[in-house]
């Protein structure tokens, strides 16, 4: 019987996010590929979701102990307050491979009772250098602080990942970065729905930037593109996203060429990638994934990125990638001007699914499984 735990970080529906989305579907992936999946989840606010029982056999959940003392811990705060005895108590019930999404919740790789198990880590970031990259965006001296301290304290913990049988990364990057230090990596595309639309594409002379703008990396994104790109045109810019902050609010506010969308459906994003004449993806952290990257690929028609955003992924070539002002600005003007063909997005997405199709996922993680229990029992016999 094919059997899995996998350990979530958070409540993986709805899935709204970039992590979840990957923990969610991963899950589905493995379900419908005959797999009795063990979801066990941290929950913090998000509470107990009926839904995650159609993509997991059993699911549970743990309190995520938010503490203010566990800033002093001398674990990161991220898996210090994921620690959790009735996890271990439940993970030894079934002796089945354990799935640990993140670093986030790693405390108990180390943990003797656990040593016999294959134990496999999904990566979505190299931790310590996104929370670098965190406090060099951040304007509050005292998150600032935090995360440098939790920085140090992540890059101390990941020393752990060598007791995992294999390290699932999301990037090639990543995967360099792991496999030199633990040997261990193994570069697993992240699980995406890839919904397709039916809808008819009327291709419209905007701009469209979209992400979830509660996130700084995000928010810093679209004031640099208003700053430096929307002055320089005339075209419309659209900016759609969940939960900007008053500040962001308000400075697309001072654009009169502006329009924003806030926390747009699932229905009228796509509509907005969908028609949209380009797709400006910018990013100054070249962390990970970004699942709103394969969505536009999978949606919309031409994509406008920056290095930044498409590094490591293997997805370059299908995007147009400029690393100045001006090359980005020049470039909006020629890609409005000659819209992709239907054949052209549909050669696209043939690609893309070959890369991120779930069942190809659900595949890979089976094989992965099979080479690891084929190695111990040769290392037993």
């Amino acid at each position: 019987m094919k059997r899995i735990h996998i350990i979530s970080f958070d409540v993986p529906f709805p899935y709204d996010y970039g992590g979840v989305i990957d923990v969610y579907h991963r899950c589905k992936a493995l379900k419908n590929s005959g797999y009795t999946v063990f979801l066990h989840c941290f929950e913090y606010g998000r509470g107990e979701r009926k839904e995650l029982l159609e993509v997991a056999d059993k699911v549970y959940y743990y309190p995520r102990k938010n503490s203010i003392l566990s800033v002093f811990s001398f674990q990161p705060f991220i898996v210090e307050t994921r620690k959790s005895h009735a996890l271990l108590k439940n993970l030894l019930q079934e002796d089945a491979p354990i799935l640990f999404e993140g670093q986030h919740t790693t405390a108990l790789l180390s943990n003797p009772k656990l040593k016999s198990r294959i134990k496999i880590i999904r990566s979505h970031n190299v931790e310590y250098d996104y929370y670098k990259q965190l406090r060099e965006v951040e304007t509050n001296w005292f998150k600032r602080l935090f995360f440098k301290l939790e920085a140090i304290k992540l890059k101390k913990q990941e020393s752990t990942f060598i007791l995992a049988d294999k390290n699932f990364t999301v990037s090639h990057n990543d995967q360099e970065y792991f496999q030199k230090k633990y040997g261990n990596a193994y570069f697993l595309p992240v699980a995406n729905p890839l919904s397709w639309s039916k809808e008819k594409r009327v291709t419209q002379p905007y701009i469209l930037m979209h992400g979830n703008l509660s996130v700084k990396e995000n928010e810093h994104a679209v004031l640099w593109a208003l700053k430096h790109l929307n002055t320089q045109l005339e075209i419309p810019f659209i900016i759609a996203g969940k939960n900007p902050s008053k500040t962001l609010i308000n400075r697309i506010a001072e654009y009169t060429n502006t329009t924003l969308h806030n926390t747009p459906s699932n229905e009228a994003l796509n509509a907005l990638i969908r028609n949209a004449g380009v797709n400006l993806l910018i990013t100054f952290q070249a962390t990970g994934i970004k699942h709103k990257l394969i969505n536009a690929l999978c949606n919309g028609g031409h994509i406008l990125a920056n290095p930044e955003m498409v590094e490591g992924t293997g997805l370059a070539h299908l995007c147009t990638v400029k690393d100045t002002k001006a090359a980005l600005i020049e470039s909006i003007s020629t890609l409005l001007a000659c819209p992709l063909t239907e054949n052209q997005i549909q050669q696209r997405s043939k690609e893309i699914e070959n890369i991120y199709g779930l069942e190809q996922h659900a595949h890979q993680i089976h094989q992965i499984i099979t080479e690891i229990k084929q190695s111990q029992t040769t290392s037993v016999g």
